[in-house]
């Protein structure tokens, strides 16, 4: 009985050899001696596999370096692709020349010396390393950098992998609209019907290719990010709990091994590079931490004063316009209730910021007028005009003219604000999770974004608008009514009791609901779609 099972056993394994893989993982591990199959190795391998097999998928991958992304991708996915179906055209892109090249030379290798395995084989009639096929097929390989075109070849699977070389590039406006342009125009122009992408990709700007491609409405594209360490506020495609350290291709590492590297390669390359974010999680200027400590349950019922802070779209064609509602309180805090922020026309904001006025009871739109600050104003009142308002309703251009306020750039105007965000005296009510993602990923050097823009706008009017509620009186005379006062209001001890100043009387609750137009309600408003307009 030993004889035919040894036999047997024999034939299983020959059998097992001779079965094709499938999935690019499973290849890996055939052809390329000591490769270890991670649990994100067998994620991106199940990704490659679904684009060979099924039409039209769409993946963005970002990885740490060194977890055996571009290999199985690039190199083997690409051989898997061909043992799959050896009439698919294939063209990889990566940021230079050189390195699709150094892909394409490995895949060839790989078919060279296990092409007999596969059922594929190497032709002798196209054999440069940036562009071969298949023996007695149509299948094959055009490898070459970015921006080099793809003239006169199809491609039923895309592969970019690595599109940006680094942050000095990533940072170039200039650069990330030629590399747009060049992907769509010059690469997407050449997909077959049915055909798959697979961006690899570092995510060194929010606005670069994948964040681009991930924020089209409708969009295909499905992100599989796996950072070092999962993080709260990084997405994980692998589901850890908070603090738990990856498996990498080169073997294991420990949450103190990658804590080292982050403070190697600085919080900007940490980000990009180990956690797959285009800024820290907890933000450049203005911290997550900051956010989530300071926040309110929910928007407060009974404030001073409401005002809708407008950052208008400068082209009105379609623009991302600001659109923010925020609330103060008696204690001087400022609530931030709502954010309606998104691409519109000059008429689709100015309808939007009216009916928010409405839905939160606030007393002012204030838009801001460095532009053209006469027009805004105006387009806002016709809008307000056509609306049955419960409660006056102020159109006024922020800064005020010889206010002497928003003077320099944009982060010296957002100076108080950054302020109230870190100290508490800005607060989030509830959660508004696109206005708060803008926030923290706001950077230095980089453009502000529209919901803070506006944010801005909303702050700084309702903080002089508590500011006037103080009266001048005589100093000798405040010395005498601090002694007999009982200890300070609120109010008192966020501003601070200064020689000269004296406190208005306190506002009480009838008074409050009639400046404030009744509140914000926040079970009360609609909120309305931020698209389709």
């Amino acid at each position: 009985m030993a004889l035919p099972t040894v036999v047997g056993a024999r034939a299983l394994a020959s059998r097992r050899a001779q079965r094709r893989p499938t999935t690019p993982a499973e290849l890996a591990k055939r052809v390329l001696p000591g490769y270890r199959v991670t649990p994100t190795i067998a994620m991106i391998s199940d990704a490659i596999a679904d684009a060979v097999h099924n039409p039209d998928r769409r993946y963005i991958i970002s990885t740490p370096p060194r977890t055996g992304k571009s290999v199985l991708t690039s190199q083997v996915g690409t051989v898997f692709a061909l043992a799959s179906n050896p009439d698919a055209r294939i063209i990889l892109r990566s940021y230079s020349d050189s390195l699709a090249e150094e892909h394409s030379r490995a895949a060839r290798r790989l078919i060279e010396d296990h092409g007999d395995r596969l059922g594929i084989a190497l032709s002798t009639d196209k054999t440069s390393v940036g562009r071969w096929q298949l023996a007695g097929t149509d299948g094959g390989l055009l490898a070459g950098g970015i921006l080099s075109g793809a003239t006169g070849f199809g491609a039923d699977l895309l592969i970019v992998d690595d599109p940006i070389k680094n942050s000095v590039e990533a940072d170039s406006a200039a650069y990330r609209r030629r590399l747009s342009n060049e992907f769509r125009a010059s690469l997407l122009s050449r997909l077959h019907p049915g055909a798959s992408v697979i961006i690899v990709a570092t995510r060194w700007h929010e606005s670069d290719l994948s964040g681009e491609l991930l924020a089209e409405d409708g969009t295909r594209w499905q992100h599989i990010n796996v950072p070092a360490i999962s993080t709260p506020g990084v997405p994980d495609a692998l589901d850890r709990d908070p603090g738990i350290g990856m498996t990498t291709a080169l073997g294991e590492r420990t949450v103190e091994d990658f804590c080292e590297i982050q403070r190697a390669v600085g919080s900007r390359a940490w980000a990009a590079l180990y956690l797959g974010v285009p800024s820290t999680p907890e933000g450049t200027l203005i911290r997550a931490d900051w956010l989530d400590a300071h926040r309110l349950p929910a928007a407060p019922l009974r404030p001073i004063r409401t005002v809708v802070g407008v950052d208008p779209s400068d082209s009105g064609s379609g623009d991302s316009c600001g659109i923010v509602a925020a609330s103060i309180t008696s204690d001087a805090t400022v609530a931030v209730i709502a954010d309606m922020s998104a691409p519109m026309t000059a008429e689709q904001w100015a309808r939007q910021a009216v009916e928010l006025a409405v839905d939160t009871g606030a007393s002012e739109i204030a838009i801001e007028g460095f532009a053209a600050r006469e027009t805004y104003v105006r387009v806002v009142k016709d809008a307000l005009s056509r609306y049955q308002v419960g409660h006056p309703i102020r159109v006024t251009s922020w800064p005020p003219k010889g206010s002497g306020r928003g003077g320099g750039d944009a982060l010296a105007r957002s100076a108080a604000l950054l302020q109230g965000f870190e100290v508490g005296s800005v607060r989030i009510a509830g959660h508004l999770p696109e206005l708060e993602d803008a926030a923290v990923g706001w950077q230095v050097g980089q453009h502000q974004p529209d919901q803070i823009a506006a944010l801005v706008v909303a702050h700084d009017v309702l903080v002089h608008a508590l500011a006037q509620r103080v009266t001048f009186t005589d100093p000798s005379r405040l010395d005498r009514q601090r002694e007999r006062e009982s200890p300070l209001s609120p109010m008192e001890q966020r501003l601070g009791v200064r020689p000269g100043l004296a406190s208005v009387t306190p506002i009480d609750s009838r008074l409050t609901r009639r400046i404030s137009g009744g509140g914000y309600n926040p079970l009360g408003y609609q909120r309305t779609t931020r698209r389709g307009f």
